[in-house]
Protein backbone atom coordinates (compact mmCIF):
# COMPACT_ATOMS: atom_id res chain seq x y z
CA UNK A 1 0.00 0.00 0.00
CA UNK A 2 1.10 3.19 -0.63
CA UNK A 3 1.75 6.35 1.46
CA UNK A 4 1.57 9.92 0.55
CA UNK A 5 4.34 11.89 1.90
CA UNK A 6 5.95 14.96 1.40
CA UNK A 7 8.21 12.90 -0.68
CA UNK A 8 6.11 11.03 -2.99
CA UNK A 9 3.14 13.87 -3.55
CA UNK A 10 5.30 17.36 -3.16
CA UNK A 11 2.30 19.40 -4.56
CA UNK A 12 0.06 18.69 -1.79
CA UNK A 13 2.31 19.86 1.20
CA UNK A 14 2.31 23.63 0.22
CA UNK A 15 -1.46 23.95 0.49
CA UNK A 16 -1.54 22.53 3.77
CA UNK A 17 0.53 24.63 5.10
CA UNK A 18 -0.57 28.00 3.14
CA UNK A 19 -3.92 26.38 4.94
CA UNK A 20 -2.22 26.35 8.17
CA UNK A 21 -1.05 30.23 7.71
CA UNK A 22 -4.18 32.08 6.81
CA UNK A 23 -6.09 29.89 9.59
CA UNK A 24 -4.28 31.56 12.39
CA UNK A 25 -3.98 34.67 11.00
CA UNK A 26 -7.35 34.99 10.55
CA UNK A 27 -8.40 33.36 13.68
CA UNK A 28 -5.75 35.97 15.69
CA UNK A 29 -5.69 39.15 14.10
CA UNK A 30 -7.47 42.20 16.07
CA UNK A 31 -7.36 45.22 14.22
CA UNK A 32 -8.45 43.76 11.37
CA UNK A 33 -12.27 42.42 12.53
CA UNK A 34 -14.35 45.29 13.04
CA UNK A 35 -13.19 47.23 9.59
CA UNK A 36 -14.94 47.22 5.92
CA UNK A 37 -13.74 44.72 4.01
CA UNK A 38 -12.83 44.96 0.06
CA UNK A 39 -11.33 42.17 -2.03
CA UNK A 40 -8.47 42.81 -4.19
CA UNK A 41 -9.61 41.62 -7.58
CA UNK A 42 -6.93 40.26 -10.25
CA UNK A 43 -5.76 42.88 -12.55
CA UNK A 44 -7.71 46.16 -10.44
CA UNK A 45 -4.56 47.66 -9.99
CA UNK A 46 -3.13 48.87 -6.73
CA UNK A 47 -5.83 51.15 -5.36
CA UNK A 48 -8.91 50.35 -3.17
CA UNK A 49 -11.53 52.82 -3.04
CA UNK A 50 -14.22 52.66 -0.13
CA UNK A 51 -17.21 54.83 0.32
CA UNK A 52 -18.67 56.79 3.68
CA UNK A 53 -22.24 58.15 3.29
CA UNK A 54 -23.15 60.93 4.68
CA UNK A 55 -26.20 60.91 6.22
CA UNK A 56 -29.27 62.03 5.55
CA UNK A 57 -30.61 65.12 7.24
CA UNK A 58 -33.58 64.64 9.73
CA UNK A 59 -36.95 65.12 7.86
CA UNK A 60 -40.06 65.95 10.68
CA UNK A 61 -42.54 67.04 8.18
CA UNK A 62 -45.92 64.57 7.79
CA UNK A 63 -46.87 63.18 4.63
CA UNK A 64 -50.13 64.05 3.35
CA UNK A 65 -52.72 61.84 1.39
CA UNK A 66 -52.19 64.16 -1.97
CA UNK A 67 -49.90 64.69 -3.67
CA UNK A 68 -46.97 62.08 -2.59
CA UNK A 69 -43.91 64.16 -1.14
CA UNK A 70 -41.27 63.86 -3.90
CA UNK A 71 -37.92 61.58 -3.21
CA UNK A 72 -35.20 63.72 -1.63
CA UNK A 73 -31.48 63.13 -3.46
CA UNK A 74 -29.47 60.28 -2.43
CA UNK A 75 -26.84 61.51 0.23
CA UNK A 76 -23.44 62.57 -1.02
CA UNK A 77 -20.96 59.33 -0.66
CA UNK A 78 -17.46 60.21 -0.23
CA UNK A 79 -14.82 58.08 -1.56
CA UNK A 80 -11.40 57.15 0.38
CA UNK A 81 -8.52 55.74 -1.61
CA UNK A 82 -5.73 53.38 -0.36
CA UNK A 83 -2.89 51.99 -2.20
CA UNK A 84 -2.29 48.49 -1.60
CA UNK A 85 1.69 47.67 -0.30
CA UNK A 86 3.23 44.14 -0.41
CA UNK A 87 4.06 42.67 3.00
CA UNK A 88 6.44 39.36 3.59
CA UNK A 89 9.44 37.69 5.12
CA UNK A 90 11.33 34.25 4.41
CA UNK A 91 13.38 31.53 6.10
CA UNK A 92 15.68 29.35 4.53
CA UNK A 93 16.43 25.72 5.58
CA UNK A 94 18.84 23.55 4.29
CA UNK A 95 16.66 19.88 2.72
CA UNK A 96 19.55 17.74 4.78
CA UNK A 97 18.85 19.77 7.89
CA UNK A 98 15.20 19.09 7.60
CA UNK A 99 15.65 15.85 6.19
CA UNK A 100 18.42 14.92 9.94
CA UNK A 101 16.29 16.68 11.95
CA UNK A 102 14.33 15.24 15.34
CA UNK A 103 11.26 17.56 15.01
CA UNK A 104 9.20 18.56 11.68
CA UNK A 105 10.71 21.63 10.77
CA UNK A 106 8.99 22.85 8.16
CA UNK A 107 5.46 22.68 10.36
CA UNK A 108 7.58 24.76 13.47
CA UNK A 109 9.03 27.26 10.25
CA UNK A 110 5.08 27.57 9.49
CA UNK A 111 3.97 28.29 12.92
CA UNK A 112 6.96 30.79 13.57
CA UNK A 113 5.99 32.65 9.91
CA UNK A 114 2.36 32.38 11.00
CA UNK A 115 2.74 34.26 14.15
CA UNK A 116 5.01 37.14 12.51
CA UNK A 117 2.92 37.63 9.82
CA UNK A 118 -0.04 37.94 11.84
CA UNK A 119 1.82 40.32 14.50
CA UNK A 120 3.29 42.29 11.46
CA UNK A 121 -0.35 42.85 9.85
CA UNK A 122 -2.18 43.98 12.93
CA UNK A 123 0.64 46.49 14.48
CA UNK A 124 0.50 48.04 10.72
CA UNK A 125 -2.98 48.42 11.34
CA UNK A 126 -2.98 49.63 14.72
CA UNK A 127 -0.45 52.19 13.49
CA UNK A 128 -2.96 53.45 10.85
CA UNK A 129 -5.96 53.49 13.33
CA UNK A 130 -4.02 55.03 15.71
CA UNK A 131 -2.74 58.02 13.97
CA UNK A 132 -6.29 60.03 13.71
CA UNK A 133 -7.31 63.34 15.54
CA UNK A 134 -9.76 61.88 17.61
CA UNK A 135 -8.13 61.53 20.46
CA UNK A 136 -9.02 62.04 24.54
CA UNK A 137 -6.49 62.35 27.48
CA UNK A 138 -6.93 60.22 30.62
CA UNK A 139 -6.75 61.89 33.99
CA UNK A 140 -8.23 65.70 32.26
CA UNK A 141 -5.22 66.78 30.88
CA UNK A 142 -5.02 68.74 26.96
CA UNK A 143 -2.18 67.38 25.74
CA UNK A 144 -0.23 64.17 25.56
CA UNK A 145 3.11 65.79 27.18
CA UNK A 146 1.18 66.31 30.16
CA UNK A 147 0.44 62.55 30.74
CA UNK A 148 3.15 62.36 33.54
CA UNK A 149 2.66 58.69 34.75
CA UNK A 150 -0.24 59.52 37.02
CA UNK A 151 -3.02 59.73 34.32
CA UNK A 152 -4.41 56.12 34.17
CA UNK A 153 -7.27 54.09 31.88
CA UNK A 154 -10.22 54.42 34.09
CA UNK A 155 -13.60 53.67 33.61
CA UNK A 156 -14.87 57.37 33.47
CA UNK A 157 -12.23 57.63 30.13
CA UNK A 158 -14.07 54.43 28.43
CA UNK A 159 -17.49 56.05 29.19
CA UNK A 160 -16.42 59.74 28.13
CA UNK A 161 -15.36 57.97 24.66
CA UNK A 162 -18.87 56.51 24.18
CA UNK A 163 -20.50 59.39 25.29
CA UNK A 164 -18.43 61.17 22.10
CA UNK A 165 -19.67 58.49 19.58
CA UNK A 166 -23.06 58.53 20.46
CA UNK A 167 -22.81 62.42 20.33
CA UNK A 168 -21.75 61.87 17.01
CA UNK A 169 -24.51 59.47 16.09
CA UNK A 170 -21.98 57.19 15.64
CA UNK A 171 -23.99 53.64 15.22
CA UNK A 172 -22.74 50.73 17.25
CA UNK A 173 -21.97 47.53 15.74
CA UNK A 174 -24.64 45.08 14.74
CA UNK A 175 -24.96 43.43 18.03
CA UNK A 176 -25.66 46.98 19.62
CA UNK A 177 -21.85 47.44 21.38
CA UNK A 178 -18.99 49.77 20.17
CA UNK A 179 -15.94 47.97 20.27
CA UNK A 180 -12.47 48.85 22.39
CA UNK A 181 -8.99 47.92 21.58
CA UNK A 182 -6.97 47.88 24.46
CA UNK A 183 -3.41 46.90 25.77
CA UNK A 184 -3.04 44.16 28.25
CA UNK A 185 -1.36 46.27 30.56
CA UNK A 186 -4.83 48.24 30.50
CA UNK A 187 -7.00 45.65 31.31
CA UNK A 188 -5.36 45.32 35.12
CA UNK A 189 -5.80 49.52 35.18
CA UNK A 190 -9.58 49.28 34.22
CA UNK A 191 -10.46 46.22 36.09
CA UNK A 192 -9.95 44.85 38.96
CA UNK A 193 -9.44 41.05 39.82
CA UNK A 194 -12.93 40.62 41.32
CA UNK A 195 -14.70 42.33 38.19
CA UNK A 196 -12.58 40.51 35.62
CA UNK A 197 -13.68 37.21 37.00
CA UNK A 198 -17.62 38.11 36.73
CA UNK A 199 -16.92 39.24 33.41
CA UNK A 200 -15.18 36.10 32.80
CA UNK A 201 -18.72 33.93 34.08
CA UNK A 202 -20.82 36.45 32.32
CA UNK A 203 -19.31 35.70 28.36
CA UNK A 204 -18.55 31.94 28.81
CA UNK A 205 -20.85 30.99 26.16
CA UNK A 206 -19.51 33.78 23.80
CA UNK A 207 -15.62 32.93 23.21
CA UNK A 208 -14.06 34.86 20.79
CA UNK A 209 -9.94 35.58 20.63
CA UNK A 210 -8.88 37.86 22.60
CA UNK A 211 -12.53 38.98 24.27
CA UNK A 212 -12.40 39.76 27.74
CA UNK A 213 -16.04 41.24 28.46
CA UNK A 214 -18.30 44.27 27.97
CA UNK A 215 -19.14 47.42 30.20
CA UNK A 216 -20.93 50.47 29.37
CA UNK A 217 -22.02 49.44 26.15
CA UNK A 218 -18.10 48.24 24.87
CA UNK A 219 -16.97 44.95 24.16
CA UNK A 220 -13.35 44.70 24.92
CA UNK A 221 -10.58 43.06 22.76
CA UNK A 222 -7.26 43.44 23.88
CA UNK A 223 -4.01 43.33 21.69
CA UNK A 224 -0.42 43.74 22.16
CA UNK A 225 0.26 45.58 18.86
CA UNK A 226 -1.64 48.65 20.13
CA UNK A 227 1.69 51.82 20.11
CA UNK A 228 3.11 52.55 23.08
CA UNK A 229 4.89 56.08 22.84
CA UNK A 230 7.04 58.60 24.84
CA UNK A 231 5.12 61.37 26.53
CA UNK A 232 7.97 63.88 24.93
CA UNK A 233 9.08 64.62 28.18
CA UNK A 234 11.93 64.79 30.88
CA UNK A 235 12.25 62.21 32.16
CA UNK A 236 10.19 60.00 28.93
CA UNK A 237 7.01 58.23 30.12
CA UNK A 238 5.16 55.38 28.15
CA UNK A 239 1.72 56.85 26.89
CA UNK A 240 -0.46 54.11 26.11
CA UNK A 241 -3.35 54.44 23.31
CA UNK A 242 -6.39 52.52 23.52
CA UNK A 243 -9.55 52.78 20.68
CA UNK A 244 -12.59 52.98 21.12
CA UNK A 245 -14.53 52.10 17.77
CA UNK A 246 -17.77 52.36 16.07
CA UNK A 247 -19.09 50.57 12.97
CA UNK A 248 -17.44 51.63 9.83
CA UNK A 249 -14.90 53.64 10.95
CA UNK A 250 -12.51 52.20 8.69
CA UNK A 251 -11.82 49.72 5.44
CA UNK A 252 -9.38 46.66 4.92
CA UNK A 253 -7.95 44.65 2.12
CA UNK A 254 -9.84 40.91 2.92
CA UNK A 255 -7.35 38.67 3.90
CA UNK A 256 -8.07 35.20 1.74
CA UNK A 257 -5.97 32.95 -0.13
CA UNK A 258 -5.21 35.49 -2.71
CA UNK A 259 -3.98 38.49 -0.85
CA UNK A 260 -2.07 36.09 2.05
CA UNK A 261 -0.44 33.69 0.92
CA UNK A 262 2.48 30.73 2.36
CA UNK A 263 5.55 30.42 -0.22
CA UNK A 264 7.62 27.50 -0.84
CA UNK A 265 10.00 27.66 -3.60
CA UNK A 266 13.34 25.53 -4.24
CA UNK A 267 15.50 27.44 -6.66
CA UNK A 268 18.94 25.97 -5.57
CA UNK A 269 20.02 23.64 -8.28
CA UNK A 270 20.36 20.67 -6.33
CA UNK A 271 17.26 21.52 -4.45
CA UNK A 272 19.44 21.91 -1.33
CA UNK A 273 18.07 24.77 0.01
CA UNK A 274 14.53 25.60 0.02
CA UNK A 275 12.68 28.98 1.46
CA UNK A 276 9.88 29.20 3.17
CA UNK A 277 7.88 32.81 3.95
CA UNK A 278 4.67 34.47 3.98
CA UNK A 279 3.44 37.48 1.92
CA UNK A 280 0.58 39.82 2.07
CA UNK A 281 -1.19 42.38 0.15
CA UNK A 282 -2.42 44.30 2.46
CA UNK A 283 -4.22 47.96 3.28
CA UNK A 284 -5.39 49.57 6.24
CA UNK A 285 -7.27 53.12 6.38
CA UNK A 286 -9.56 55.48 8.16
CA UNK A 287 -13.18 56.24 6.75
CA UNK A 288 -14.14 58.44 9.77
CA UNK A 289 -12.73 60.10 12.38
CA UNK A 290 -15.18 61.12 14.71
CA UNK A 291 -15.73 57.05 14.40
CA UNK A 292 -12.71 56.37 16.28
CA UNK A 293 -11.66 57.73 19.86
CA UNK A 294 -8.08 57.16 20.69
CA UNK A 295 -7.78 57.66 24.27
CA UNK A 296 -3.92 58.19 25.81
CA UNK A 297 -2.85 57.24 29.70
CA UNK A 298 -0.53 56.62 31.51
Amino acid sequence: MSTVSRTTHPELFPLYYEKKLLEYVKANLVATRFGQRRSLPANSGRTIEFYRANPKPINTTPITDQPTPPATALPNLTPIQVTVQEYGDSIDLYEFTDMTSFVPLVDYITDILADQAQRSLDTIAMNELCSGTNVLYAGGVNSRSALVGTQKLTKTDIRKAVNLLQRENIPPFEDGYYVCLIHPDKILDLFTDAELIQLANANMSAFEKGFVGQFAGVKFYVSTTLPIVDNGGTPSVPVYQTLVLGKDAYGIVDLDGTTLKMVQTNVDRLGRVKTLGWKAYFAVKRLYEPAIVRIESN
